[in-house]
Formats: C-alpha cells, structure tokens, sequence
C-alpha cells in the first residue's frame, strides 16, 4: 500500500466529500480496489460480492474491521449489511447498527432506493446515469500542482472509493501499482485512493503525491517507469506531451459542465467529452516489434523513408496499419531535428485534416537509431502526382489542391510555426475517405520567434526566398514565397528552375528577382495571388489566411477566367506545348534533393 502520512486536519483548502461521514481511525482494507481481483491482498480469502455495483469484498477483513474499530459513536461507513452468516458476539451489535447503508448487502434482494440513506432526502432529478445525494456525496474537480513538474494539473476528486479496471479517460485497462493506486500507461491518469475515507483521486498528469480531500492525508506515489526509450529527453517529452493534450481537453470540456456531470460523462463513454478525446491521439512510444515488412521507398539528405506494418491495438483487438517509418541517419543531430519534427508533429495533432499525422516513436534496439511513425498517404508525393497526372488536372482541380494546402499553411502559421522546407516533394495525398493534401516533413519547422536554426540554409534553392540568401531568417513569408513556387509548379506540372543549374549565378538571378515564366493559360486573377506569393520584398507578400481566402473568393468571382483558362489550357496540352511530357529534360545540375546550402551564403558559395 502507498505510503499514507498525516497532515493537519484544519487544513485551509479542506472538502468534506461526505460530510455525513469521519473518516476512519484505521485502515478500510476489506474492499478491494480491482473488481477483477479475486482473492483480498491481505489474508488471501476469496472476495464475496455485493448484490448491488457487484463490488467486491472480504468477509474476513470485514470482520477484523468491526473488530478493530474503538469508537461506537462515529458513522465511517454508508453500509447496510445483512450478518446472518457473519459471526459475531453479543458485544460488537452497537457497533453494527452505525453501519447504515446499501453498498454491502448478502442474502437479500435489494430494491433500488429513491431516497439518500444517510439524510432521508429525495434524489433530485438529474440526467447522470447514477443516482447520487449531492449533500451527502460531493464530487470536485480543480487543478493540482505537480510535485515533479510544478505544473498545474487536472484532478477529479470522487466521493467513493472507485473499484473500476478500465480508465474513464482512454478506456484502456488500468495497471495496478498497489491496493490504492493504479494508472494508466496510455493517458498517464493516475487513481489513488484513501482507505481512511474511501475516496478516490484521479489525477490527469504526473505527480509524487496528491492530497484527500476528506482527512488532508498525503496519497504518496510509487515511482512509475512511463516509458522505456534508453533516452531521458525522449521520455520526458513524451510525458509532458499526454499530460498537456489532457489539460487542453480536459479544460475545454469542464467549462460548462458541474463535477457530477464531467464524471458522469466520463463514466458513460458519451456526450462531447468522449467525441473529442476519441478524435485527439497523442504520440506514443511504440514497441520495434511491432513494426514489420519495412520497404525502403525513399532517401533524403538525412533520413530514410520506409513503408511498414505496425501492428496495432484498437482497445479490442490487434490489427495491422500500413505506416511510414521516417528513420533518421548518424549525421542528422537527433537532439536539434529529431526532437524538432517530434514537437512540431505533436503541436498540430488537433489539425490532422491538414498536416501528416505521427502516431509515435520507436527505437532499433540493435542500432540504436530512433524512427518517427507516421501517417501513410497513399497518393503519394504532389510533385509525382502532377507528372502522372498533369493532362487529367482541370483548373478547378488545382485550386482545390491549393486550397488545401494553403490551409496546412494555415494552421502551421497559426500555431506561430513556420516550415522552413515547403515544396511539391512535402506535400502529400491521402485516398483515405476521399482525397485530401496534407502537409508533411516537419523536421525544420520550429517557432517563429525562435531562430535556433535559422544560422544554416537547408532546403531546395528554387524554393528559398530571396531573402534568405541575403542573410535574412526564415520567416513566415519565406512560407509564402514557396507557396508561390508551388502554385506555378501547378500550372505546369514542372519543378521551378529545372533548365538551368542551381549554383550562385541562380542564388543571384532569385535576388535580382527572376521568376519562372507564367504560362498563357494562367488566369490573371491567379497570376496576380501567385506574383504577391513570391514578391522580392517579404513585407508585400500576403499571409497564409489571405492566400486561403483569396484562393476560395477567385474561382466564386472569376468564372469566365477560369472557363476560358481550362479551354486555353486543353488547347495548349494539344499542341504539346504545355506538361511535363512536353518540357525539356531537367539539367543535370538541377537538384532537387534536401541539402545543406551554407550558414547563411558566403563567398564560399559564389566560387
């Protein structure tokens, strides 16, 4: 059993739970706190089971209870019992008769109550699932301040010993540290329970030690090993990952909702409470094992790309998931980028619809090597998809595609994040339920007020600003300067800059402000938002919410523009003047793989 230690019982921030009830002076150890326990932790006898919640319990320790206990005068427990084959003396019927409720009964039906058995009154009406005196049984719920983290914590404070095995907040199966606390190893909520007052605690985050609200004893914590990567700093994000996305849901669920209903809510798998956890999957650590069938499909500067089986627990069965295995080399430093594209992938998690979702990490434990698991878009890359697809895409199909992928932009921008790497090669497609673009390799994305790495130049030179050769920070409009390149890159199915060779004299055209030739069936409306995408000055550059906006408003506004631009392009796809079929090879020192282009450009570069 946890440690228990007292504290003092006039304590400021005290709640009485139960206010018709003390605590007790020694140990309720007779009740269990896993229903699927079968036999009681302290003398082995088999539990006996209650005809009503069928909660579990020992006779034997019972016995020794009512035995043990030295004042007759005080109400401990809201039990009703029946004792005819409990054998006691004449001396213990006073002691008895303060038993006085129907939590535990043998031998006799019990017919449910409509009134509270401790003060007489009425249940009033509620919508809960259960029915419950809110004067004599007080659920709370606040914050609780880390003892690890010094954070402030959600905590749900119940005024009942809670038995279940199945966590109200993921519904997994809880794990059992000792006969009061348990916690689950998917959410990271912890139980603990006063036997004293039998209460229960759960607490939505990590913490040493929580407090009864009942009798202020200290609930001390045995140590639990979260999780088991080999590497502290991985943990630990981790951690803090789950206990921060349960804050976030937890505060934004509770705002309208008194105690009663949030348990209630958690206790029933219903209202939007459930709806919006359900749609929130934090990033997990993932056991090697259960990654098989790797298939390399793709190399970059500095990571592998692989597709995968993962074999997956759904909370009823096992099933296998088609994944990306995204596995960093040697040379890329884990601590700046692999840890980076963890807490870029994490900071979109509520914005799946837009961005490539993570599922979790995992570990090569004969390299070493950590590995990012990933959503798989089985459509590909966009730059793939316009040189298969290019004759077949109309123009109201590229601005759909655009419009999802300025959203992407959207929510990165939103988060104050920029991207750093955006070209065709990180934007990919999803078959899954219709066809969505998501934006994808957050390796370099970091916040826009930090410029941690914003002293190297990595990335695709056609892609880069003007700006950042000069020696300016990525930035949000270096985003939209690539997002510019993008929709050109639609317009013809071609990567920019793909006839000539990436070396200084480009670095020097791009400063001086070339720009890929705008082809004849471009509409004007979307060559003048393509033309403010890549504008040399930053400042005269849109934001990712007005590209959004104006990419919705042109089509709406611009319908004969648009009609005359897909009978112009279907003309020019004729006469072989338009598509990446009909475009010269691309020259051989054109490169289009992500490299290290310098810390900032030096006179090294212009050689």
């Amino acid at each position: 059993m946890s440690r228990l230690e007292s504290t003092n019982a006039n304590n400021e921030n005290s709640f009485d739970p139960t206010p018709k009830l003390k605590s007790s002076p020694i140990p309720i150890l007779f009740i269990s706190f896993n229903r699927l326990q079968n036999e009681c932790s302290y003398c082995g006898n088999e539990y006996s089971v209650t005809v009503l919640f069928n909660q579990k319990y020992c006779k034997i320790c019972l016995i020794k209870y009512i035995e043990n206990i030295s004042d007759n005068s005080d109400m401990y427990l809201d039990i009703r019992m029946s004792t005819n084959d409990i054998r006691h003396n004449k001396n213990e019927t006073s002691r008895n008769v303060n038993f006085c409720t129907q939590n535990i009964q043998e031998n006799k039906k019990v017919q449910e109550s409509e009134n509270c058995k401790l003060c007489g009154k009425l249940f009033p009406e509620q919508s809960c699932s259960f029915k419950i005196c809110p004067d004599c049984y007080q659920i709370s719920h606040g914050r609780l301040k880390s003892t690890l983290t010094k954070e402030f914590i959600p905590i749900l404070c119940l005024p009942w010993w809670d038995n279940c095995n199945i966590c109200i907040n993921c519904k997994l199966s809880l794990e059992f540290i000792s006969d009061c606390q348990k916690w689950c190893s998917d959410c990271f909520a912890t139980y603990t329970g006063c036997r004293y007052c039998l209460t229960t605690n759960i607490i939505f985050g990590n913490t040493a030690q929580s407090q009864c609200k009942k009798c202020n004893r200290l609930l001390s914590f045995i140590t639990i090993t979260y999780i088991d990567s080999e590497n502290f700093d991985i943990e630990k994000f981790l951690a803090s990952t789950r206990v921060i996305l349960n804050r976030r849901i937890f505060d934004s669920f509770v705002k309208d909702l008194n105690s009663l209903e949030i348990y209630d809510a958690f206790f029933r798998f219903k209202n939007d409470y459930y709806r919006y956890k359900s749609s929130v999957k934090w990033i997990r650590w993932i056991p090697y094992s259960r990654i098989t069938n790797l298939e390399k499909i793709a190399e970059g500067g500095f990571s592998i790309i692989y597709k995968a089986q993962w074999r997956h627990f759904n909370q009823v069965e096992y099933y296998k998931k088609t994944v990306i295995i995204k596995r960093f080399l040697n040379s890329w430093d884990m601590d700046k980028y692999f840890l980076n594209e963890l807490k870029s992938l994490c900071n979109y998690k509520y914005d799946a619809d837009y961005i490539i979702g993570c599922y979790g990490i995992t570990q090569n434990p004969e390299t070493k090597e950590f590995m990012l698991i990933m959503q798989y878009a089985n459509g590909g890359n966009l730059h793939d998809y316009l040189q298969e697809n290019f004759t077949n895409i109309t123009w109201e199909m590229k601005l759909n595609i655009l419009s999802h992928i300025a959203m992407g932009l959207l929510v990165i921008h939103a988060r104050n994040f920029i991207h750093r790497d955006f070209h065709s090669g990180n934007i990919l497609l999803s078959k899954k339920s219709g066809q969505r673009w998501l934006i994808g390799d957050l390796g370099l994305s970091q916040s826009a007020n930090n410029t941690l790495l914003n002293n190297e130049i990595y990335g695709i030179m056609p892609y880069i600003a003007p700006e950042i050769f000069k020696g300016a920070a990525f930035s949000k409009e270096s985003d939209i300067y690539s997002m510019g390149m993008i929709m050109w890159e639609l317009t013809t199915g071609c990567k920019p800059f793909a006839s000539i060779r990436h070396d200084a004299n480009l670095v020097y055209e791009i400063i001086d402000g070339e720009r890929p030739e705008i082809t004849h069936d471009t509409p004007e409306c979307f060559a003048n938002l393509m033309k403010s995408c890549w504008d040399s000055n930053p400042s005269e550059r849109p934001s990712a919410l007005e590209v959004a906006k104006a990419l919705s408003s042109i089509k709406a506004t611009n319908d004969l523009q648009f009609y005359q631009a897909e009978e112009k392009r279907l003309e020019l796809i004729k006469l072989k003047k338009l598509g990446p079929e009909y475009t010269g090879k691309s020259h051989s020192g054109a490169i289009y793989t992500f490299r290290l282009l310098g810390s900032r450009i030096t006179n090294s570069l212009f050689k």
